[in-house]
């Protein structure tokens, strides 16, 4: 069973992982454990955290298919990056 810390030792792990191995060389089980995470983050009354996974991983995909750009997702990065510190 999932619960908010981990969710958010989840979402620190996906990004952890995205910076260490940069947007290009990213694994692309990222995508999916961010999918994963944001489909049970409302369960869990994390609102805000769902929407800003499910838009980290919306523009990681727009990434992959070559229409979105690098400041597109680090805005994103830091947008969760930041959530993740305040909570």
């Amino acid at each position: 069973m999932d619960t908010v810390v981990k969710i958010h030792s989840r979402l620190r792990a996906c990004l952890d992982s995205i910076d260490k191995s940069g947007l290009d060389n990213m694994d692309p089980a990222i995508i999916g454990e961010l999918e994963q995470i944001y489909a049970v983050a409302s369960s869990l009354g994390m609102e805000q955290g769902k929407k800003l996974a499910e838009n980290l991983c919306d523009v990681l995909k727009s990434y992959k298919e070559g229409k979105a750009g690098e400041e597109n997702v680090s805005v994103r990065i830091t947008a969760l990056d930041f959530y993740l510190k305040k909570c």
